[in-house]
């Protein structure tokens, strides 16, 4: 007898996956026992403009679910991507509280213009992802290849974040609730002296002054002795001591205070999110609402970041052909703490403090009144200016979209849709005035005033179109975008006021007036685009886009660019000679190929500029403009062109495994070159130069064992090599990195390589008497010995060369997940092989001749002594001559592995939460950042990076201990 079953299959919406019915007949109830199974799976991702299913996409796109990370301590959205997609590489260059992660996508292409991708949430393009709960994420596509980033244009050619958010459901109002709460504490712990360990080494170095200013002076003699040369009646007032000869005879005592800065500077810290969220509706009207705060404390102290996120999402159907739908995102974010990060500021100044203080002075040395320690410099204690530094900085942004759609006919659809994102950011700053030895209260504070305003309009028209004729489908779509942003800045410093007692004096209170400023920016972009993609028996895909896109950023004879792109996709596995085999569920062969462009620069750079000058008339100075920039009304777009090659293979329905071939090419870089100084200027933007980008990504995931006890795999590599193709009409190479002087662009040569004097070891007193070995100017025994790379027999400029780059060879991610009942556990390992770091502040607190009113780095406690006593062979003696050069010393491997994640979680059952009102509740530990191996030595993480592209003291990573727990009702 014959009768009517229902299967289940998945389709997979913008919103998540939906279940659709599936009616099929059967011969028998025999058969329909082995008719009961889940048919055409397959998930569909976003991509621009729109959705597809998995198998017709003939471009390279990743995708990270919302489970995989939802029960993981993410501060940003960003931080989701870590080791998840193959090709996407993120970096965490510094450890502060809600600062974002640095994301390249497919290497570095850009030398003045921006790397990073572009952010779309919901159709909406944003400057980052911090509007963004975590939990309110569906799922994040990254489109990697230009057929995918085509439709973007100008902004495509470094990948594209797509960020799609949950939406609302039919059924009664469900509700989810999701916490954790953590504990953080320092990744590392920097290898600085110990108070004995520099002690020591100050001794060795006041007693070699000492020996060597007179005859008959011992580094035996007493404090007295030395006391008595100087003319000094009062031994006892230390603060009258000439510490470049005197050694203070209070070390290796309790009379003075003996501090471990680090251990002081850096603290556990706690990390803590709250979200809740209500979804629910009806066929007509469906609805997302949530709320979410987020409170991190930072390590260093008095530091920290909250946030507080609000979401509302709207979709209605009005009738059987128009649709709406709204979003409103408000989101408000307090950072707090005086600047860690950086040359000069307090992570550099606290590591290089001397860990000895007097003791009534203690943590506070050369603070308020307290006297500084006469054997240390003179910078203020860290911890005063941490606790009495105000540099606090508020954010409100509100990122608000909605559409209208309409069904022209069943197979044509409109949609208009338009957004704003307003950025308001206010950052206040106060520092009083801590030496009230030499100042009152006042006096010398230093109080600050930033407002920056940002506003993105997007307005956007889109018509779709979907025809199935037999075997032939078609997709098309035709679109129209305008955008415009504007951004105003307003700036005021001064300096001295009548007291520290408030911080909100009227700036006309000020002694002075360091900056007042207010400025105003604004550029545009219009567009128009369309694509076309043909699917014939599911097995054979063309897809074919064009944009054109103007931009106000470029000279007028170049506002308009246009960028084109196509794919070709065969699924092999459709074809009649493979359908009979069933250990292979999916075969797919892709290529594409596509231009984008690249118009991430400041505004104006294309246009002569007017700044403010003086003009003489009958002897008086009066106001006036004059130009600054020279114009340049051919600049236009940096371009870029990719060909994509991939092969997607499934087995057994067990086994998915994607490879991907690249080549990517960027010309007409956008660079502001120098030009000569006879034409009134000393530099121009213009295009020049070609960067390659060429790799290897593989993705797998696999399920080893299935049934009650369940364990997956996934695991992906990326493999990227860098080379710069061209540099102008000469091919001169640009000098770059710190002071221009650590880092080289040069042809035929990754981009913002290392060029450095290369260190060999250290000079012996038998190099410096032979002739034959190079050597410095000057150079003494103990000195750094180097390359004679040039071999002139003779160390200087010439012989500094290339030395790797900050590229690495590789970069991965492996994930294990196991299921056992209600138990669940997921192990998360991401690293990197080969590239290298520069370690600006082991520089700092790392080279010969310093002298001793600083710390410096472990490694001299092992430093060079004598030719029988030759330390470890690496560190050169303290009093050498060669601390100004910028060697390989501290130039580190940036391979790590890292132990990123480690979660277990336990599901109750089904019965409890019932009882309990609830549909479910789990609860889990994490572990984040728990472990790491590094060759980094110089710094506290291998993947730090500030402004000039090295390490110059970076805010420290936090290993996360976390509790959490999620539960609906």
């Amino acid at each position: 007898m014959k009768k009517s079953i229902v299967t289940l299959g998945i389709l997979l919406s913008t919103t998540g996956f939906i279940f659709a019915q599936e009616k099929q007949t059967i011969g028998t109830a025999k058969d329909s026992t082995k008719s009961n199974k889940t048919k055409d799976i397959e998930e569909v991702v976003i991509i621009a403009y729109g959705t597809q299913k998995k198998g017709e996409v003939t471009g390279s796109v990743g995708r990270v679910s919302a489970e995989s990370f939802k029960n993981r301590p993410i501060a940003r959205a960003d931080q989701a991507l870590t080791g998840q997609i193959a090709g996407v590489k993120t970096r965490s260059t510094t450890g502060k509280p809600g600062e974002p992660l640095e994301i390249r996508v497919r290497g570095t292409a850009s030398i003045s213009a921006s790397n990073s991708p572009l952010y779309v949430v919901d159709g909406m393009v944003v400057d980052d992802l911090a509007n963004v709960s975590s939990d309110d994420i569906q799922s994040i596509e990254v489109l990697k290849d230009a057929a995918s980033t085509a439709m973007y244009g100008s902004r495509g050619s470094n990948g594209i974040v797509i960020v799609t958010t949950k939406k609302g459901a039919s059924g009664k109002p469900s509700f989810s609730f999701s916490q954790y709460y953590g504990i953080q504490t320092i990744e590392k712990k920097l290898d600085i002296m110990s108070s004995a360990e520099w002690i020591d080494y100050a001794t060795e170095a006041i007693n070699k002054k000492w020996v060597a200013l007179a005859p008959g002076n011992s580094a035996s003699d007493s404090y007295a002795v030395r006391a008595n040369y100087f003319g000094l009646a009062n031994t006892t007032d230390y603060n009258l001591a000439n510490i470049t000869y005197m050694i203070d005879p209070r070390w290796g005592t309790n009379q003075v205070a003996n501090i471990d800065w680090q251990d002081e500077f850096y603290r556990p810290a706690a990390i803590q999110s709250y979200q809740l969220s209500a979804r629910g509706g009806n066929k007509n009207v469906k609805y997302l609402l949530s709320g979410a705060y987020f409170d991190q404390e930072g390590l260093a102290i008095n530091t920290g970041f909250r946030r507080f996120n609000l979401s509302a999402v709207v979709d209605l159907n009005i009738s059987d052909k128009w649709k709406a739908g709204i979003s409103f995102r408000p989101s408000y974010s307090q950072s707090y703490g005086a600047t860690v990060d950086g040359k000069d500021n307090l992570a550099h100044k606290m590591l290089s403090m001397v860990p000895v203080a007097e003791v009534g002075a203690g943590l506070y040395t050369n603070f308020w009144k307290n006297m500084r320690y006469r054997w240390a410099g003179s910078t203020q204690s860290p911890i005063g200016l941490m606790e009495n530094t105000t540099n606090n900085t508020n954010e409100f942004r509100l990122l608000t979209s909605l559409y209208v759609s309409y069904d022209i006919l069943p197979d044509l659809n409109f949609k208009i849709s338009g957004g704003a994102t307003n950025n308001f950011n206010t950052n206040t700053g106060y520092t009083p005035t801590f030496d009230l030895i030499t100042n009152i209260p006042g006096q010398v504070s230093i109080g600050s005033r930033k407002s920056v305003n940002y506003n993105r309009y997007l307005g956007e028209g889109l018509l779709n179109y979907k025809k199935t004729l037999g075997d032939h489908t078609i997709t098309a779509i035709a679109g129209y975008s305008a955008e415009n942003y504007r951004t105003t800045t307003q700036y005021n410093r001064n300096k001295g006021f009548p007291n520290d007692d408030l911080q909100t004096f009227n700036f006309t209170q000020s002694a002075s007036v360091l900056n007042s400023e207010y400025t105003a920016s604004e550029w545009m972009l219009t567009s128009i685009f369309g694509r076309v993609n043909y699917d014939y028996k599911k097995k054979y895909m063309l897809l074919a886009s064009i944009r054109r896109d103007g931009s106000s950023r470029f000279g007028w004879d170049n506002l308009y660019g246009t960028f084109a792109a196509f794919g070709a996709g065969w699924k092999v596995d459709k074809e009649d000679f493979l359908k009979n085999a069933k250990w292979l569920s999916n075969l797919k062969l892709r290529y594409s190929w596509g231009e984008n462009g690249n118009n991430s620069i400041g505004d104006y750079r294309a246009f002569g500029l007017l700044g403010g000058g003086n003009y003489s008339f009958g002897g008086t100075l009066s106001n006036g403009l004059i130009p600054t920039t020279i114009e340049n009304r051919r600049l236009t777009w940096e371009k870029t062109q990719s060909s994509d090659f991939g092969l997607e293979l499934g087995l057994f329905n067990r086994i998915d495994f994607t490879a991907d071939y690249y080549i990517k090419k960027t010309k007409d870089l956008l660079l502001e070159r120098p030009i000569p100084a006879i034409t009134g200027y000393t530099t121009l933007w213009g295009n020049v130069g070609a960067i390659q980008n060429k790799g290897l990504e593989l993705d797998l995931s696999t399920k080893n064992l299935v049934g009650e006890f369940k364990w997956n795999t996934s695991a992906n590599i990326a493999f990227n090599n860098n080379k710069v193709l061209k540099l102008g009409a000469d091919n001169a190479p640009i000098y770059t990195g710190f002071s221009n002087s650590t880092n080289i662009i040069q042809v035929g040569q990754e981009l913002n390589a290392f060029y450095l004097y290369e260190a060999i070891g250290v000079l012996s007193t038998a190099d410096i008497n032979n002739a034959s070995v190079a050597k410095t100017t000057g150079a003494i025994a103990g000195d750094v010995k180097y390359k004679d790379v040039n071999g002139d027999g003779k160390i200087d400029d010439n012989d500094r060369h290339i030395i790797g780059g900050p590229t690495p060879d590789y970069y991965w991610g492996f994930t294990n997940t196991f299921t056992y009942k209600n138990f669940d556990l997921s192990i998360f390992f991401q690293g990197q092989k080969g590239g290298y770091s520069y370690a600006l502040l082991g520089r700092a607190i790392d080279r010969t001749g310093m002298g001793t009113t600083t710390n410096v780095m472990g490694n001299w406690a092992n430093r060079w002594r004598s030719d029988e006593d030759p330390g470890d062979g690496k560190t050169p003696r303290l009093d050498g001559t060669t601390g100004s050069l910028l060697d390989t010393r501290w130039l580190y491997d940036a391979t790590y592995i890292q132990l990123k994640n480690v979660t277990l979680g336990y599901t109750f059952p089904q019965e409890l939460s019932s009882k309990l009102k609830i549909s479910s509740l789990r609860l889990y530990v994490s572990l984040e950042n728990v472990w790491r191996k590094d060759h980094y030595y110089g710094g506290y993480n291998p993947e730090s990076v500030q402004s000039d592209g090295t390490d110059y003291g970076a805010y420290p990573n936090a290993k996360v201990y976390m509790m959490g727990l999620n539960f609906n009702f």
